[in-house]
């Protein structure tokens, strides 16, 4: 197959590096090992306020091997030439999965006693996306269970083993944002490490400050063993939805909940939809 695809692995969330020259010969040294090695073309993306991203340009396969590959590239860099500026919502998963990593490459993670692997999920066709709509018993399990619906249209979870943890934090302006920045996180950190997570743990949850920490079990994406599903090219606010037992809030605002609406409310009253644009 000619077939040719593109992505592009950014060095970290809304962020950019400044390069000495020395730096970016030596990255751009290690971008052409890269694409000899792996049959594809490796390049870097400057914008106008410095590096932004990596891009791939190749066979899916051998964009698919790469990746962990430029995964490292970039965290040898980060911690290397910018101590002073670690990339946001990397910090955690960097020093997780550091430890995973030597413990094994693939050893089994003892999930704890007190986090349930659940599938509270369902998906919604809509025009080209998709809207993921999950619920739970509490709102921190609603979100935690729209990630999973998330990463289970990526890859179907039952081949997704628990080998490794990823930390992630979210902040918002309100509870959409945050629940926007939540995903955005998990997405990616999935762009960066290909961590595909099968369970989600809520750590903390501050609704008056708007702020989450979650951690992902799960494991990298490994196509020789994982089912390709479907790419999320982004999170949307369009059509984002949070019910509780009283209201439901939308871009538009804050109304009262009509029961008629849904019939799981009496079991789990709380509920998310998101859109994702695939």
């Amino acid at each position: 197959g000619d077939e040719q695809a593109s992505v592009r692995i950014p060095v970290g969330r809304a962020t950019a590096w400044e390069l000495d020259a020395e730096t970016a010969a030596n990255i751009e040294s290690d971008l052409a090992i890269l694409s000899d090695t792996f049959g594809l073309c490796a390049r870097a993306q400057i914008g106008t306020r410095g590096m932004e991203s990596i891009v791939l340009t190749g066979p899916p396969r051998a964009i698919a091997k790469a990746r962990p590959e430029v995964g490292r590239i970039l965290n040898f860099y980060r911690q290397g030439k910018r101590p002073d500026q670690p990339a946001e919502g990397m910090a955690t998963s960097d020093s997780v999965s550091a430890e995973t990593h030597a413990a094994a490459g693939s050893t089994a993670l003892q999930l704890p006693a007190h986090v349930k692997d659940l599938r509270q999920f369902q998906y919604h066709d809509h025009t080209a996306d998709i809207i993921v709509h999950a619920w739970g018993s509490a709102m921190p399990e609603a979100f935690a269970q729209v990630c999973v619906g998330m990463f289970n249209y990526m890859t179907p979870l039952d081949k997704v083993q628990f080998v490794r943890s990823v930390d992630v934090e979210a902040t918002g302006h309100d509870m959409l944002d945050l629940l926007y920045h939540l995903l955005d996180e998990f997405l990616y950190v999935f762009s960066t490490e290909l961590h595909i997570s099968r369970c989600i743990e809520i750590l903390s949850f501050d609704a008056d400050k708007l702020t989450i920490r979650a951690r992902g079990y799960g494991e990298k994406m490994d196509l020789a063993k994982h089912e390709q599903g479907t790419e999320i090219k982004a999170i949307t606010m369009h059509m984002m939805k949070i019910l509780d037992p009283e209201t439901v809030l939308t871009e538009d605002g804050k109304s009262a909940r009509q029961l008629s609406e849904t019939d799981t409310a009496s079991e789990f009253p709380y509920e998310v939809y998101v859109l994702l644009d695939i």
